[in-house]
């Protein structure tokens, strides 16, 4: 497999014009892969060191930043690629060509990525970065029964090799995390047998990146869940009392934006809030008329709408009746 990051500028210096092999570590570097040669290329701003390991169905590759004052960094995709990729430490904001934030690095983490064969700009504050890459050939998958649907959206815009990049949630590199990264960089391959040491290691690093965002993926469902449930037992408490179901009102009570109560009105409940609480006043409407002697108008009050019309009308669509005919139609066939 051919080299699928390749850094083309440092700002206006080419980069292929000022680069050289060494065996030994440079003393910027503090994730060295054993066992092989580092590019080293530098200008007056930035010096920048690569490993990189061919494997079967991957390609590994480490890039570490000296940066003595910020600076920008022109490189390209060789082909529409889907990565692991982890973020080791420093500062880094990613770029498409055309100026537009892909995503910006603070913290150590790893995440799946796909790029179409393109150009990026990325952006380094000055200080010590580094990132570590590893492209997946096609043969890969991570799609389960389970999985969110943005892991078929990835894999289905590399599989077609879309224009457009996929970044999926960034992950906390764990400590778990930490010691599988260790034994990738740290393995010499010396056989056959070394070499298919890292692939199993580069596949429970695509493991656990999955298990962390199914486990988010069913914490966040099992909050929306209970969210969900005590919005349900607020508006039993609460129907009759218009300004208290006022989704302003349920957004402030329950912390929640005005998109994430939508979204959970529809999941849990199954519909929009207003529509539920209709629901609610329609089934204490039909209570409060045959067990009641209430009027229509008294009715409208206790079941909190402030316009006995609306409520007829909404009433009538709803069962085919007026409330009052309703009533009647009902206590007869009771009678009879």
């Amino acid at each position: 497999m051919e080299q699928i990051v390749i850094i083309e500028q440092i700002e206006e210096h080419l980069v292929r014009s000022v680069s050289k092999i060494v065996r030994h570590k440079p003393n910027h570097c503090k994730f060295p892969v054993t066992g092989l040669p580092w590019t080293i290329t530098e200008s007056n701003k930035v010096t920048i060191s690569e490993q990189s390991r061919r494997l079967l169905g991957a390609n590994m590759q480490l890039f570490e930043f000296d940066v003595k004052q910020k600076a920008s960094i022109l490189f390209m995709l060789a082909k529409p690629t889907t990565f692991l990729f982890f973020h080791l430490c420093g500062e880094i904001e990613y770029f498409t060509n055309q100026g537009e934030q892909l995503t910006k690095m603070r913290k150590s983490t790893f995440y799946l990525t796909y790029g179409p064969a393109v150009k990026y700009k990325m952006k380094l504050e000055k200080g010590h970065h580094a990132i570590l890459g590893i492209a997946l050939e096609q043969l890969w998958s991570f799609t389960t029964d389970d999985s969110p649907s943005f892991f078929d959206q990835l894999y289905n815009a590399w599989l077609t090799s879309s224009n457009t990049p996929i970044i999926l949630p960034h992950k906390k590199i764990t400590k778990e995390v930490w010691s599988l990264l260790g034994k990738l960089r740290l393995t010499v391959v010396k056989n056959m047998e070394d070499h298919i040491g890292i692939i199993k290691r580069i596949s429970a690093c695509l493991t656990t990146y999955h298990r962390y965002i199914i486990n988010d993926y069913k914490n966040n469902n099992s909050a929306e869940e209970t969210i969900g449930e005590n919005i349900k037992l607020y508006l039993y408490n609460h129907y009759m009392f218009e300004d208290e179901c006022r989704l302003t009102t349920i957004q402030r009570k329950f912390k929640l934006s005005e998109w994430r109560l939508r979204k959970i009105a529809k999941n849990i409940l199954g519909c929009s809030i207003g529509q539920y609480l209709n629901n609610i006043r329609l089934e204490k409407s039909i209570q409060l008329l045959l067990e009641t002697d209430l009027t229509v108008n008294e009715i409208t009050v206790r079941i909190g709408y402030t316009s006995p019309t609306t409520f007829s009308n909404y009433f009538r669509n709803k069962t085919g009746y007026s409330p009052t005919t309703f009533r009647k139609k009902s206590k007869k066939a009771i009678e009879n």
